[in-house]
């Protein structure tokens, strides 16, 4: 990412986590502390005036080189407030560093095409399932932590593919361990919060022992408590693969910590592991892949009914 002043950008990402750490690395190196009270703002889509962000914009800064100024929830603006915005995105101000976040930009339309042809975008992508704990580790290594394996795996399990309020949990796992700067297994089940733990598990749970009624229990309380649908989704869809690959382990002649590292389950959760891997076949795993899959989908193109399609994903999953 180019860090020159009189640049304007636009980030957007699936995984929020990734913007906020470019913004708050845009933050420290384009900012001092001396002149940041003078020469930083930030906005947000509709909640201001949007002719007062042109204005900031064209603005000078004041005893330092550079202002930056960030505007979050830019995909809120109307064209009419881009339109207001385009002179200072076309002709940036030499001295000012315009950021912009939110979600990706319809480029259909005309005045969208006009102000993206003149930034900067950056989009980050959600990493994968087999890229998630190294992005843990990462999180734990920028507050001077350390992190085991299982205890990775475990707050996988209960946090989901939402690197953001993983950061979160750590923050908290920090404070709970004091001077230790380990975090072990025994530490995430203490805090974390006890009513999505027990949620979060018994749903997979149910799930993966093809209890149907228990499954819908357990998600109409996950909902209720506010999880996000394709964030019970995502967990879902680790829970099948690592069914898949204690199958698989086993089938290999694998026992113990060797399956558990080969199948990516913490150790004391195994058991439980292998009893439901044996009530799934390789072809109810295929069959449930695929409406996984299908399930995805229908929740990204009809966002509305969302709760409708998880139902339906446990109805023909759970028989």
């Amino acid at each position: 990412m180019s860090l020159k002043k009189g640049t304007v950008v636009y980030i957007s990402g699936d995984e929020e986590f990734f913007v906020e750490e470019a913004v708050s690395y845009i933050k420290q190196q384009m900012l001092d502390e001396a002149s940041r009270d003078f020469n930083f703002d930030l906005f947000y889509g509709r909640e201001t005036e949007i002719s007062k962000v042109h204005d900031v914009v064209e603005t000078l800064p004041m005893m330092a080189q550079t202002r930056l100024v960030i505007l979050r929830r830019a995909h809120d603006l109307r064209d009419q407030d881009w339109k207001v915005l385009l002179p200072a995105i076309e002709k940036p101000v030499p001295s000012t560093f315009f950021v912009m976040t939110g979600n990706k930009l319809d480029g259909r339309k005309s005045i969208i095409k006009q102000v993206t042809s003149h930034l900067a975008s950056f989009h980050f992508a959600k990493p994968y399932d087999n890229e998630f704990p190294k992005w843990v580790q990462y999180i734990c290594k920028k507050f001077g932590l350390t992190i085991e394996n299982d205890a990775v795996q475990l707050l996988m399990q209960i946090v989901g593919p939402n690197l953001l309020e993983m950061q979160n949990e750590i923050q908290k796992l920090g404070q709970y361990i004091g001077e230790r700067n380990d975090i072990r297994a025994g530490d995430v089940m203490t805090v974390a919060s006890r009513i999505k733990l027990q949620s979060v598990f018994d749903l997979t749970k149910a799930i993966g022992q093809n209890d149907r009624a228990r499954a819908l229990m357990c998600l109409a309380q996950l909902l209720e408590s506010g999880q996000n649908e394709v964030g019970i989704m995502s967990m879902i869809h680790r829970h099948i693969r690592l069914l898949r690959q204690t199958k698989m382990g086993e089938q290999q002649g694998f026992s113990g910590r060797q399956l558990s590292s080969f199948a990516g389950v913490p150790h004391f959760f195994l058991n439980e592991y292998s009893h439901q891997a044996r009530l799934w076949s390789e072809r109810k795993i295929e069959r449930t892949y695929k409406v996984l899959c299908d399930t995805d989908r229908a929740l990204k193109s009809s966002p509305v009914s969302s709760h409708i399609w998880l139902e339906n994903f446990i109805m023909q999953t759970c028989h």
